[in-house]
């Protein structure tokens, strides 16, 4: 999500997210004479909560709530409401007597918030430009909900979407045939949770590579016992989700229950490749059959082709 500052010594609102490894900062709306600076700081802060129930709506999909009807339906309501956020910042309701009429879209009601801040200001300037900036945001959570996070768009590599997204997971498995030991891209170019789904799927060929090296077995099909040694790595979440891989779930399933259960996209997908480490760590400490000079090519080429052979199983 985007978090807004206020610099006092340029008398301007910044815009700030991350993107991935690190964070940027545009700034999005410049002040003249503001009434005081408590108006600029509260419009930063309603503007940061208009960003964080927007960005919900791509963390928590309707497609992930079909079966719990309460929540569909709020989440169908949000969805709705981020059609009439700017209309809402430009026309706010505003109290009437002692009475506010409160929306039930928490997105709508975020999008009234701002514009009663603003009508406090009472600067169209500023409100032009605020508008502006909101309407990059959600230009942005739409291209995001596509797969697509490139630009502003791209801050969502660092939010935990409770749904992966096929196209991201394909994507993060190109990734990975490039460098089976997880490039950095993952963290820069593709959403967390689609990002784990594929790394769950490398880590378990991984582990397959590694576990036939302690047996001498130096094929590449699909073994009868998957991970013989699987505690040997030592790490609790590569453990956890290798053993409810061999309970027969799909990579898919165990990041969703994973996520479910309150574990940060972006700490699940590092924790992953730390397992993916430790595999190739136990590769070369119990092959016995390839040259030291050749573990890490011989690790990597085996890894991505028993990965691409079994790429049907990631969803």
């Amino acid at each position: 999500m985007t978090e807004y500052a206020y610099d006092r010594t340029r008398n301007v609102l910044l815009a700030v997210w991350s993107v991935g490894i690190g964070t940027v900062a545009d700034t999005v709306v410049a002040f003249d004479d503001l009434p005081a600076p408590e108006y600029a700081l509260q419009l930063g802060y309603e503007l940061t909560q208009l960003s964080k129930h927007l960005w919900r709506t791509y963390t928590h999909p309707l497609t992930e709530a079909v079966d719990q009807p309460d929540e569909a339906l709020s989440r169908a309501r949000n969805q709705l409401a981020i059609d009439l956020v700017t209309g809402a910042m430009r026309d706010p309701h505003l109290p009437v007597g002692d009475q506010m009429q409160i929306c039930e879209s928490e997105v709508l009601e975020a999008g009234h918030q701002v514009g009663r801040i603003l009508h406090r200001i009472g600067d169209r300037g500023v409100t032009d430009q605020a508008v502006t900036d909101v309407e990059a945001e959600i230009d942005a959570l739409r291209r995001a909900a596509l797969g697509d996070l490139t630009g502003r768009a791209n801050q969502a590599v660092v939010l935990t979407r409770s749904d992966p997204q096929p196209q991201q997971v394909a994507a993060a498995h190109a990734y990975f045939e490039k460098d089976p030991m997880g490039p950095p891209e993952l963290y820069t170019k593709i959403d967390a949770t689609s990002a784990a789904v594929a790394a769950v799927h490398w880590l378990d060929a991984a582990l397959m590579i590694a576990s036939r090296a302690a047996s001498g077995n130096l094929s590449d099909a699909p073994p009868t016992c998957r991970h013989n040694h699987v505690d040997e790595l030592a790490d609790e979440v590569p453990v956890l989700v290798v053993q409810r891989l061999d309970r027969g779930e799909l990579p898919r399933d165990v990041v969703m229950a994973l996520v479910r259960d309150g574990m940060p996209a972006r700490t699940l997908l590092e924790q992953l490749l730390i397992g993916i480490h430790n595999a190739w760590q136990l590769y070369g400490e119990w092959n016995k059959t390839v040259p030291a000079d050749q573990i890490n090519d011989t690790f990597r080429a085996r890894t991505r082709r028993m990965a691409v052979e079994g790429r049907d199983r990631i969803l």
